[in-house]
């Protein structure tokens, strides 16, 4: 467990604002996506509350809508296409079960994945998770990965994750 100013701290390496991600750090707390702490007591994370953070920091627009943010980006599905429940339990469900085993493994010290990268597409909802065996494409279900959803710009956050990986180690130790 990290307390809430080291992991804001920690996650300043990764160059976003630092007013803004304690703003977003607030809202998902209020919301109850990130423990809130007590009276007199301030909020511990674990390395899955602070992955939460991230990831809420990396995709919101609108600061109000963090919460709601964070639960759409986590919930995309690869490729758009529901994963039936008798499916292996190798295949991840969900983006954040995805995002997670992909730092984990880098954590671990798997050196594809500390050189992958995560791209947070904030024009729609989608997250890119580019490596060396190819990239994996997480989307609303039903929609075309192959397909841009609107037209005009594509806005992403690329971000290392071996970036990742290594703030999660500062706050939490290495994985063995």
């Amino acid at each position: 467990m990290a307390k809430l100013a080291d992991v804001l701290a920690a996650i300043d390496a990764l160059g976003f604002d630092p007013a803004r991600v304690k703003h977003i750090g607030r809202r998902l707390s209020e919301a109850g996506a990130i423990p809130a702490g007590g009276p007199a007591r301030p909020p511990e994370l674990t390395d899955t509350d602070t992955l939460r953070l991230i990831i809420a920091v990396a995709t919101t627009t609108k600061l109000r809508l963090a919460d709601h943010d964070l639960a759409q980006y986590a919930g995309l599905v690869p490729a758009g296409t529901d994963i039936p429940d008798d499916a292996p339990d190798s295949v991840p469900r969900n983006a954040f079960d995805a995002v997670e085993l992909l730092v984990e493994r880098a954590r671990g010290g798997d050196s594809e994945a500390r050189r992958s990268t995560i791209e947070f597409v904030r024009g729609w909802p989608e997250i890119v998770i580019d490596r060396q065996s190819g990239v994996s494409r997480f989307r609303i279900a039903g929609a075309d990965a192959g397909r841009w959803e609107r037209p005009g710009h594509r806005t992403a956050t690329t971000v290392p994750v071996r970036l990742i990986a290594d703030i999660l180690d500062k706050l939490f130790g290495k994985v063995a």
